[in-house]
């Protein structure tokens, strides 16, 4: 023990007298711990994991109509017609919703107004100019899209789709601020994903309303349930119920995967979320990059 000397300072630029790797015992007398931590409850937790379950929901979706397609059970021409239809009335329900974000419930006079006001603040014509550029372009591209993966096998496609799908999810955006979140990214391999498997189909056409269906589902979908936000359950109950019961169509096998994987993701994440994260432990102390608070 160093006896006979003056306390020991904190100031780096004065010879003490102390060896270099001394630590004196008030050096932690400036420690904290957890400041600032909110505590997560189960219910915040599950409702946080139901968006995942919801990303996952639209996945099913949109491979559920390329096993249609893919298996001749629908005609494209059938299925492009109820895209359309289903995108229209997604256009008309989103104005809707975002007309009466913030409108009283019951109160008929202000919702009918605040409709009319939105509607007149649409760009319709660049709605209407994007429509026709998308589908234009998607028509005359078809064919050159339907053959870039042609020469791939068909089980290296499968395993490549489930790949680039996973990047969706991990890339997408859940409503929280970090560094992995890439919106852009992620509809990129959702895209591209579809470009693969619509290289299995029979004809251009198919490949651009596999296309078509691949922008409704991870485009224009997210956007709605963006609108939605605030009945996260109801949403949850709807699309996992759809989702299994069109899987359940198609095979058993997969309906029993998806179910436990929506058990997991729903139930056993948040509630070992909730449980680990009393023993996170945050510490703070004098070695921390010092904050200038602004005093003014």
């Amino acid at each position: 023990m160093i006896t006979g000397r003056k306390p020991w300072r904190k100031n780096l630029w004065e010879n003490q007298g102390y060896p270099d790797n001394y630590t004196d015992a008030s050096f932690l007398e400036e420690l904290k711990k957890n400041i600032n931590v909110r505590e997560v409850t189960f219910k915040e937790a599950f409702l946080g994991s139901s968006l995942i379950t919801q990303q996952l929901c639209i996945i099913v979706f949109f491979s559920l109509n390329f096993y249609y397609m893919h298996n001749n059970l629908i005609s494209s021409e059938v299925l492009f017609v109820c895209l359309c239809i289903t995108a229209t009335i997604g256009y008309i329900f989103y104005v809707i919703v975002d007309a009466l974000a913030n409108v009283p419930l019951f109160s008929c006079a202000m919702a009918w107004k605040a409709m009319m006001s939105s509607i007149q603040k649409l760009d319709k014509k660049r709605h209407l100019k994007a429509i026709v550029y998308f589908l234009l372009l998607g028509f005359v591209l078809s064919p050159v899209l339907k053959t870039l993966t042609e020469s791939v096998s068909t089980d290296t496609i499968y395993a490549m789709t489930v790949f680039i799908m996973g990047i969706h999810m991990v890339f997408f955006d859940y409503g929280l601020r970090a560094v992995i979140v890439s919106s852009s990214l992620s509809l990129n391999a959702a895209v591209f994903a579809s470009v693969c498997l619509a290289s299995r189909l029979a004809t251009p056409f198919d490949t651009f309303v596999l296309l078509t269906c691949s922008i409704l589902h991870f485009l224009l979908c997210p956007l709605l349930l963006s609108k939605l936000s605030n009945y996260p359950l109801m949403i949850l109950i709807i699309m996992a119920t759809l989702s299994l019961y069109g899987l359940y169509q198609v095979d058993k096998v997969l309906t029993s995967i998806f179910f436990c994987s929506v058990i997991f993701i729903n139930f056993i994440c948040p509630y070992l979320f909730v449980r680990w994260h009393a023993y996170k432990d945050n510490i703070y102390g004098p070695w921390d990059e010092a904050v200038v608070e602004d005093l003014g």
